[in-house]
């Protein structure tokens, strides 16, 4: 894909993915050719680069998946109960921040800087960026199962009590 076409696709994602059909969107690609799954060392994440290129783009499916109806009211009743809550998701940031603003985590036009960030923006911070984060943060999007673990650690470094429930 030349950079027009990339701008473009990534416009049209944008628009449903973080607009108020809030779909979360799958790229879809092929690749004719693959090397042996042994020599890809898949067993590191930074490897999977080496199969996530020289694709052909397909298309792009949005799906949409709703929050459950019970989620906006349960998370009203949690602040209201003093309880701060924070999403950590693998979805992306655009899309979280809107599924977000949808249930009541975020305000409909409220700023999400200092509020709201991505697994890699986490990785990027020192150790004491880290603990300024999850001071304030209420949405961690695009994140992996090892930053759960690492941002529950930190909040029970601050002195919270954690709790997780899955969707």
């Amino acid at each position: 894909l030349d950079a027009t076409a990339k701008e473009v696709i990534m416009a049209k994602i944008h628009d449903i993915s973080a607009g108020k059909m809030t779909l979360r969107c799958l790229g879809l690609a092929v690749r004719t050719s693959m090397p042996a799954r042994q020599s890809l060392g898949l067993e590191d994440i930074n490897n999977f680069s080496k199969i996530e290129s020289d694709m052909t783009f397909i298309g792009v499916v949005g799906m949409l998946d709703p929050p459950r109806p019970e989620v906006k009211d349960s998370i009203a009743r949690c602040q209201t109960a003093g309880i701060r809550v924070i999403v950590i998701t693998g979805d992306n940031k655009d899309t979280a921040e809107a599924i977000c603003r949808r249930i009541g985590v975020f305000d409909e036009h409220e700023s999400t800087a200092g509020k709201s960030f991505t697994g890699a923006q986490f990785d990027r911070m020192n150790d004491d960026q880290k603990l300024e984060a999850v001071k304030t943060a209420r949405l961690f999007s695009r994140t992996d199962p090892t930053h759960k673990m690492t941002l529950v650690d930190l909040l029970q470094k601050n002195g919270s009590v954690c709790a997780m429930t899955g969707d």
